[in-house]
């Protein structure tokens, strides 16, 4: 593993996030297009283009969602498989059933909570743009919404930002700053206020599971969780007519993490250092070392 200067240092964490981003750009323009060719092939009024495409886009947003978390997947996974041939090795004991169930139980319980907290303070009436990615993210049946939220963008994110983002900060930053930064960086790439806030709180939690198991599998059985829950309260709520109560979902969610926090911190053991990767010395290094 060679060393790099502090702005080499930074490029290499800032250029993936880069690349989400112009992956996600380029998804969208594609979708406009597409959209467009429909609006105009429908005769609209050319007046009313622009509203008809912003229409259209709403009521397929989920698949521009899915192509997008899907090509983020295989791009990120190839660099991922480079990348952790340098990392350092932990020793860890195999997660057990019971390790695994605890964490995805205890994450869907923070999500149940971070959900009651945005009900009980009505927060998101004042943020108009995540009410309409939440109007995007339930368009489509069950089938077609659970493939990006739940198992394309939990692997594909996990990859990029535990997987990749998190190890280099964690090369050349003390552990703690490491995972409030990539945390930081996780909320900023959701461009959204409330969903960047909701996300940093989350990738503060996703980033301790990968510190102390150095298994991203964890972070991203966490994520599926968190948002195979979130899928099912909304599911479950439009099929059955209940009204949500935030307190009734609130106090037992809250009393359930702290168990299973507590049950996890003494049935684990965190992971253990074994062996750095060999470090390369530069080729300035050495000339200078010759001299």
């Amino acid at each position: 593993m060679q060393k790099h200067s502090i702005p080499r240092q930074i490029w290499r964490v800032i250029y993936p996030l880069l690349i989400y981003l112009g992956i996600s750009l380029f998804v969208t323009i594609v979708g406009g297009v597409v959209a467009g060719f429909f609006v105009i092939h429908d005769g609209v009024n050319p007046d009313e283009i622009a509203v008809a495409i912003e229409s259209f886009l709403l009521d397929h947003g989920i698949w521009l969602v899915l192509i997008t978390h899907l090509i983020c997947l295989i791009v990120f996974a190839l660099m991922w498989r480079k990348i952790r041939i340098n990392l350092s090795k932990y020793d860890n004991a195999k997660l057990g059933l019971l390790t695994v169930a605890l964490t995805i139980l205890s994450c869907a319980c923070v999500s149940n909570i971070m959900t009651s907290l945005f009900d009980l303070t009505d927060i998101i009436q004042y943020f108009q743009s995540y009410e309409e990615i939440v109007e995007i993210l339930g368009s489509g049946n069950l089938l077609v919404r659970s493939l990006p939220i739940v198992i394309a963008a939990p692997i594909g994110e996990e990859l990029l930002h535990r997987g990749i983002v998190l190890n280099r900060l964690l090369s050349w930053m003390p552990k703690w700053v490491a995972v409030l930064v990539g945390s930081a960086l996780f909320g900023l790439l959701h461009l959204n206020l409330l969903q960047g806030l909701y996300a940093f709180v989350l990738g503060i939690a996703f980033s301790l599971l990968y510190v102390r198991y150095r298994n991203l599998w964890v972070p991203i059985f966490a994520h599926a969780a968190i948002n195979l829950t979130s899928i099912a309260i909304v599911e479950i709520l439009d099929t059955t007519g209940i009204e949500f109560n935030a307190w009734l979902l609130l106090i037992p969610s809250t009393l359930v993490a702290i168990v299973c926090v507590v049950l996890l911190i003494k049935l684990t053991k965190a992971a253990v250092l074994i062996q750095e990767p060999e470090v390369e010395v530069e080729p300035t290094q050495i000339a200078y070392s010759e001299v």
